[in-house]
């Protein structure tokens, strides 16, 4: 499928599931697209989120949700169509001004495994970008919303979550992260730094 009918239809799909808001129906929208056209189009339902106001943003995601809870969108090509728009994020931050914030709720939706995470950022981990912070908290704070603060603790413990990976180098001291995780509610999920 080419690029402009791929966006054509992603958009058709979010304007149908903020009228509907049927979770079944933009699943059935998604499918139609093909599973050779899965991984394109993560990237490009991505992309289109970052126009979005929060109020759209927050519903689209749910719908988005519900491909990975019915099973139709593989962690694989989750994984690898987030990490391909990533690479365009900071570019697109600057216009967008919600991007980060909409990229870490679009993580959390999808379910990305926080073992995953970092690959989910892709060329972003590679210095890394001062975006990647603000996307894992968004992330993990809407892990906590989802499944609640106990259960995303463990998951956190689980994998062995590095959180000071996503920091700017410069600010990868156990004391800086744990002053940031304080500042953001966020330090409950690591006891390494309680």
């Amino acid at each position: 499928m080419d690029s402009a009918t791929m966006q054509r239809k992603i958009k058709g799909m979010f304007d149908e599931y903020l009228q509907l808001k049927s979770d079944s129906e933009f699943v059935e929208c998604f499918k139609e697209l093909g599973e050779v056209n899965y991984l394109a189009a993560i990237s490009e339902i991505a992309n289109n989120l970052m126009d979005r106001r929060p109020d759209q943003a927050e519903q689209i995601v749910k719908g988005v949700a519900a491909l990975r809870t019915n099973s139709v969108l593989p962690e694989d090509v989750a994984v690898a169509g987030l990490a391909d728009f990533a690479e365009m994020l900071e570019d697109i931050a600057l216009d967008a001004p919600n991007a980060e914030r909409f990229f870490g709720m679009l993580m959390a939706a999808i379910k990305v495994p926080l073992s995953r995470a970092a690959e989910t950022l892709g060329a972003m981990m590679n210095d890394p970008s001062p975006s990647a912070e603000p996307i894992i908290f968004v992330y993990l704070k809407e892990l906590i919303a989802a499944d609640g603060e106990d259960k995303t603790r463990e998951a956190v413990e689980e994998a062995k979550f590095d959180v000071a990976q996503f920091f700017d180098k410069s600010k990868q001291s156990d004391d800086d992260v744990k002053g940031v995780l304080a500042k953001n509610g966020l330090l409950p999920l690591f006891s390494k730094f309680a």
